[in-house]
């Protein structure tokens, strides 16, 4: 069973590392978010393509950019594992309220590497990942900061699915 589990991840993997070496690197961004819900801590480093699609809603801009992300969940909560690794990739939509600041959501995909974290059984390391957040973009500089949402949860695939929830600060770096 266990080599079941590290053939999808490498698969996975595999597939995300394809994905970013054929996706446009113009005007993408790198990414680092970290937060927690008490116990529990995310930091996950992120890549998002440039804008993959881009209108008008409301005469304000939005993009649609593609987040390819590795992360590690910590938990000080026994008895279960204390670290899970994941990676995933969520397609993102922001909304440019401002010029500068911006209402971003997505839903993507993740794989886990364990399905027990926290006190808490996972039941599938398949989870949904859901985010809503803000983001604001320093002027004249390529920083971005915000604050996010992510909710974690297998959308009851199996149970139990207790799901999780994490508070994430970010903080970017748009590439040239």
């Amino acid at each position: 069973m266990k080599k079941n589990k590290n053939r999808g991840a490498r698969s996975a993997s595999l597939c995300l590392l394809a994905t970013l070496l054929t996706t446009q690197l113009h005007a993408a961004e790198t990414t680092a978010f970290a937060g927690g819900d008490g116990e529990d801590h995310d930091l996950t480093l992120a890549y998002r393509t440039a804008p993959l699609w881009q209108t008008q809603w409301m005469r304000r801009p939005v993009t649609l950019g593609l987040e390819y992300s590795l992360g590690l969940v910590h938990s000080s909560t026994e008895p279960y594992a204390r670290n899970l690794f994941h990676i995933g990739a969520t397609p993102v939509v922001r909304w440019w309220i401002t010029p500068a600041t911006g209402v971003e959501l997505g839903i993507g995909a993740n794989l886990f590497s364990g399905t027990h974290i926290a006190g808490k059984q996972i039941s599938t390391a398949f989870q949904f990942g859901d985010t809503v957040g803000v983001v604001h973009r320093l002027q004249g500089r390529p920083w971005r900061l915000g604050l996010r949402f992510i909710h974690y949860s297998n959308a009851d695939i199996k149970r139990p699915n207790p799901g999780q929830n994490y508070l994430q600060l970010h903080i970017g770096y748009a590439l040239p």
